[in-house]
Order: structure tokens, then C-alpha cells, then sequence
């Protein structure tokens, strides 16, 4: 390399890289002296060698890219390093100059081979450069020549339609980005919908987020939209939320998301990750196979996802009500042992588990198993828990839209010991969970308007907790009460409340006072409670209003864990009022829901599903199913 290559390459003057390379740099800038040293260290510079002293020994390759994609170019890297190369990359950006000067430089290095993202059609002229060399070379993302390697956007579309499709989707519009790959993009959205018989609209496809965009979405014309760029969807989002749209349940949205954006806060729009980073690696690869027949046939097919449900949902027009939960988010680690704790005993086990837990969580993914669309409302830390917790509530298909996370907050954590008998006890740590505020619960006020019951637990602060059940009065749901982890209940809270659900000993911490169940649950009508439900275990449950009373024994399931039983009752007690059943029978699902809960470890892991809790009903109470008229 002389240095008259090397200051092109550095955008400065032959006098200014002298100056630094002799160490006569007082005037220049730390930047450019930076710059200047990098690239001299990259090709091999140096005032008395050329770059064809580098020993052929350290294999390096070339790369030439039109933009600074930082997941291709780390892609590219890592192979190289895997496969024993040194690689080094320039940047063209719309320069033709700067690629042509790039190509002249790796040839007369003689590289080992060049990857190379054209900067346009006029680029292919260029390709005389590397072949005089006897350079192999390979171009990607260039749609000017039939041999290019791209990534196939068309087939991240096309995944991304059929995913709203079998969510019965048929007015799904395209949002495009003005980008190179908006082509590609648009044929796989097109062909799509093709294939499944949808004749694919021109109308509905949109380069801006423009108002007649907006005006479709509010007429029902379209009820989701794929795009083509993350930014687009976040400013599609942004302005409807802001014009007090709810998304999913108004409108679904997935975008193609690349690496720039792995770091947004969560909750985050619906996505099918650009796999930027393993097509640099496949890149890498080819380019040191390109005389191997069989690699010259392959293609970059990587394993397309969808990450995340918080903005997919079914179309407005077939969703039915649904269940709001509001309530703690934890991760539950779980001790088994012998004989549980107490003070001044110290118990060993070497049996533990981990799932993610908290009364929200569990009654959320409860009612999801039982059939119904459920929005779930809480707050998460920014730790790994976090994480985990994200992937659980991607896999029950919970809607996440209310979920918020916490800078500098741990995600809130159970510690359970588990006896053999299926007994525990439960030590809490709330994390993210305090953070849930009032102010949280009125911004979100549109995923109250929908809900037919709000699960809420006292695992919150009282001011949200009291916030959240007027909110859901104010919007017609009918609320029911979780009392765990408290002695006392507001009457405020309490005056809010349709269905109250504490176990025996919840029931006689918070009303002391009285000393029989029956005036305990009197007790709670006289404050406005219009049905008092108490979960007694293995002794059943007992239910009191004004006019009824009910002693329901327990089925005679085996315990190896019963942490859960409670979340159990009131998420098939929920799910089963919501599907029209009368309160009697309501509660005698959901204590046989409850007593499968209680057959295996876990919470989340145990709660049965709808197809397999009605068989067992239907064949050992075949009338239960059928709803009195």
C-alpha cells in the first residue's frame, strides 16, 4: 500500500498521514489520528513496506459494504476469525469512487477473496478489477446482478402474512420503507396472499404512514399490517396509540427487525428478526467454498421466527370479551423439602426448580389454557428474569400490551418451599411489582374497555390496586379479588369489588374479628361484596351471598404441590362465568381445575387446559357442561 491509498482511504492528504506516521501530529485531531493508525494497522501500512510484504501464511479477506450494517459486518467477522482469516471491511456508502479505489486496493493486496455489497447498477463495471487480480469475489444484496446473495426479505413477509392469516386476517395492508429490500419485501407479502387465494391490493399497499392509512384502520378496512422496517412500526404505534387505539385488539402489526433495534425497551412490536448476523457468517463461508459444487448451489435459508404476540391478535371483529388480569410478575423458584422451615430450624433439599410465577402470571396463562383472549398488566425488571418471563408469556400467547419494565428494577421473585404433602410456604421479594402505578392503570384505560372480568391481587400497592378496580367498574368488567399478603383491605378497594377469593388463612388475617366462616364471608356482603368464595384445600371451598351458600368438597386428587390452587379457582372461575355459566357451576369447574393444579409442580405447568378439563367433567358430571337456560 503506498501512501496515497492510504490517505484516500482516510479522506485526508498524503502531508497529513506523513505527519501522523512520523509522529508530527501536534495540529491534527485525535480523530483523524485515530483513523489514519487504524487503517494503516488494517492493510498492513507502514513508510518503508508495502502491503505485499503481509506473509500469504495470515489469510485475509476484503470487504466492501454500502452501508454500515454492523450485525452483517460482526457476521462476517466471526466466521473469518472461526475459519482462520484476518478480515478487514470499507465502508462505500453512495460513493462509486471510494468503491472503486477500495476494490484497487484489496487486489493489489491480493486478499484471499472480497465480499462486496455494490453501491449501484454502474458498480458491476468494477467487477474487472478483482477478476485481472485472479481474485474470487462475491456480491450480495445486489439486485443488478442474477449471481448477488441476499437476504430474502420476500420469505420474512411472506411468514410474517401467513402468521396473521391463520389468525383469520384478510385486509392485512404492507407498509413499505423506501429501502433496497421493499422489493423483495413486497413480493413475499404479495405471493402470500396469492397462495392463499387473496388477491393482493395495490390500494393496500403504503410507502408513508399516510391518512389513508389511518382512515382504512379506523373504517375496518384493515385489521393488520406488516413492515417492512421497525421504525415504520413504531411510528405507526405511536400514533394510533396516541389517537387511543388499542393495539392488538384494534389493529395487528409485525415488522422486520434488525440488529440496531435489539436493545428497545420491552414491551416491543411483534417482529420477525433480520437474521443479519448469520448472513454475514453464511457469507464468509461461501466465499471460502466458491469452487466447491455443492456450495455453489446453496442459498441463504435461515430458520425465520416470530418473536413476541403483543401486537397480534385476531381480527376486532372476532374477538370476544376478554379477561384483564392485573397483578405481580415473578420468577418462582421452588425448594423442595421434607419438612418446611420454621425459626431456628434449618431444612436442606436437593431438589429445586424455576418457573416463571406470580399471581398474574399464573392467572393470565390459567384463563389463556381455558380458551380465552387475556391481557395481563404488570411490570417486569430490565435483569435476564425478565427475559424469561417474556418468552413465558410469548408461549401461553399472552397479550403483553400492559406489561411494563423497570430500569434498574429486578423482576419480583418467589421463594416456595414444598413439602411432600404438597403443603408450602412463601417468601416474596417484589421487585418490579411496587412499580405498578395509578398513572400506569389510567394510561392504559383502553384495555379495560373489552375486559368482562379483571383478576386483581393485593400484591400491588394499594393505590393501584384501588385504581385498577375502579377502572374496571367504570368500564362494566366485574372484578374479583385475590387477598394474598395482606391483613387488611381498604374499604375503598373493597367497595370496588364483585368477588372476593381468599383461602382460609387470607380470610382470617384480613377479618379477625369474627370467629366462623359463614360470619367472616357475611362480614365482606355487608361492605357491598356481592359473592364471598373461600378456598379451603383439600376441605373444598365454600361460597356465600346474599341469597345462596354453598359447602363444595374437594375431589379426591393427589397433592404433590398446591402453591397454585388458588390461581387455578379463579382463572376457570373467571373463564367459565365469562362463557356464560351460572356461579354454582362456575365454582364446581373451578374446583376441579383447581384440584388438577394440585397434581403436579409448578404453577404455570399445571394449570389444565380447556379440552382436557371438560373431558374429565364430562364423564364424571355430564350435566355440568349444559348451561341452564
Amino acid at each position: 500500500m503506498t501512501i496515497k491509498e492510504l490517505a484516500q482511504l482516510a479522506g485526508v492528504s498524503t502531508s497529513t498521514v506523513s505527519k501522523v506516521m512520523n509522529q508530527k501530529d501536534e495540529g491534527i485531531s485525535a480523530e483523524t489520528r485515530e483513523r489514519i493508525l487504524n487503517l494503516a494497522r488494517e492493510y498492513g501500512y507502514s513508510p518503508y513496506s508495502s502491503i505485499s510484504t503481509i506473509p500469504s501464511k495470515t489469510p485475509l479477506i476484503g470487504a466492501v459494504l454500502r452501508s454500515q450494517s454492523q450485525e452483517i459486518a460482526e457476521g462476517i467477522m466471526e466466521q473469518a476469525q472461526a475459519l482462520g482469516h484476518r478480515m478487514i471491511y470499507s465502508v462505500s456508502g453512495s460513493s462509486l469512487k471510494t468503491e472503486s479505489q477500495t476494490l484497487n486496493i484489496l487486489s493489489r493486496a491480493k486478499v484471499d477473496g472480497i465480499l462486496w455489497e455494490p453501491v449501484s447498477s454502474a458498480s458491476l463495471s468494477l467487477k474487472t478489477i478483482p477478476e485481472k487480480a485472479g481474485i474470487p469475489y462475491l456480491l450480495f444484496q445486489c439486485p443488478w446482478a442474477a449471481d448477488s446473495e441476499y437476504i430474502r426479505y420476500d420469505s420474512l413477509s411472506a411468514f410474517a402474512v401467513e402468521n396473521l392469516l391463520e389468525r383469520y386476517h384478510t385486509s392485512i395492508a404492507c407498509l413499505l420503507s423506501g429501502q433496497e429490500e421493499d422489493g423483495l419485501f413486497l413480493d413475499g407479502y404479495r405471493r402470500c396472499l396469492f397462495e392463499h387465494g387473496i388477491l393482493p391490493k395495490d390500494s393496500l399497499v403504503f410507502h408513508e404512514i399516510s391518512p389513508l392509512l389511518l382512515q382504512k384502520i379506523a373504517s375496518r378496512l384493515v385489521s393488520a399490517v406488516v413492515c417492512s422496517n421497525y421504525t415504520n412500526a413504531l411510528e405507526l404505534y405511536g400514533k394510533l396509540t396516541s389517537l387511543h387505539y388499542s393495539i392488538p385488539r384494534e389493529l395487528s402489526i409485525i415488522a422486520m427487525k434488525d440488529g440496531q433495534f435489539h436493545e428497545l425497551p420491552f414491551p416491543s412490536i411483534s417482529c420477525c428478526p433480520v437474521p443479519e448476523r448469520a448472513f454475514g457468517q453464511y457469507l464468509t463461508e461461501k466465499l471460502l467454498h466458491l469452487e466447491d459444487p455443492e456450495w455453489s448451489r446453496k442459498t441463504f435459508r435461515p430458520k425465520i421466527c416470530l418473536n413476541g404476540l403483543s401486537t397480534v391478535s385476531f381480527p376486532p371483529h372476532m374477538q370476544e370479551e376478554r379477561i384483564l388480569v392485573v397483578g405481580s410478575i415473578n420468577i418462582d423458584h421452588y425448594l423442595n423439602v421434607d419438612q418446611l422451615p420454621y425459626s431456628g430450624k434449618t431444612v436442606m433439599t436437593t431438589d429445586s426448580l424455576v418457573f416463571p410465577g406470580g399471581k398474574g402470571i399464573n392467572q393470565a396463562v390459567g384463563v389463556s389454557r381455558l380458551g380465552h383472549m387475556v391481557t395481563l398488566m404488570g411490570c417486569v425488571g430490565t435483569d435476564t428474569d425478565a427475559e424469561v418471563i417474556d418468552t413465558a408469556m410469548e408461549k401461553y400467547s399472552l397479550d403483553t400490551s400492559g406489561i411494563k419494565r423497570i430500569p434498574g428494577e429486578q423482576t419480583g421473585k418467589a421463594y416456595i418451599f414444598v413439602q411432600k404433602n404438597g403443603e408450602s410456604i412463601i417468601s416474596i421479594l417484589s421487585g418490579a411489582n411496587q412499580c405498578l402505578t395509578p398513572e400506569d392503570i389510567e394510561k392504559n384505560h383502553s384495555l379495560f374497555e373489552h375486559a368482562g372480568y379483571c383478576l386483581i391481587q393485593t400484591e400491588l400497592p394499594d393505590e393501584t390496586v384501588l385504581a385498577a378496580c375502579r377502572a374496571a367498574k367504570a368500564h362494566g368488567a366485574k372484578t374479583i379479588l385475590k387477598p394474598s399478603a395482606r391483613h387488611f383491605i381498604r374499604p375503598d378497594i373493597l367497595a370496588n369489588i364483585d368477588i372476593l377469593v381468599p383461602n382460609l388463612d387470607e380470610i382470617n388475617e384480613i377479618c379477625p374479628q369474627e370467629s366462623t366462616l359463614e360470619k367472616q364471608a357475611e362480614h365482606f356482603l355487608n361492605l357491598g361484596i356481592s359473592t364471598v368464595i373461600v378456598t379451603l384445600g383439600k376441605n373444598g371451598c365454600y361460597m356465600r351471598t346474599a341469597s345462596d351458600e354453598l359447602h363444595l368438597p374437594a375431589e379426591p386428587f393427589l397433592s404433590i404441590d398446591n402453591t397454585g390452587a388458588g390461581d387455578a379457582f379463579i382463572s376457570a372461575l373467571a373463564s367459565y362465568l365469562l362463557y356464560g355459566y351460572e356461579l354454582k357451576d362456575a365454582i364446581r369447574i373451578a374446583n376441579l381445575a383447581a384440584g388438577f393444579s394440585v397434581t403436579r409442580r409448578g404453577v404455570a405447568p399445571a394449570l389444565i387446559d380447556k379440552s382436557t378439563l371438560e373431558a374429565y367433567v364430562r364423564q364424571k358430571y355430564p350435566d355440568l357442561l349444559k348451561k341452564k337456560e
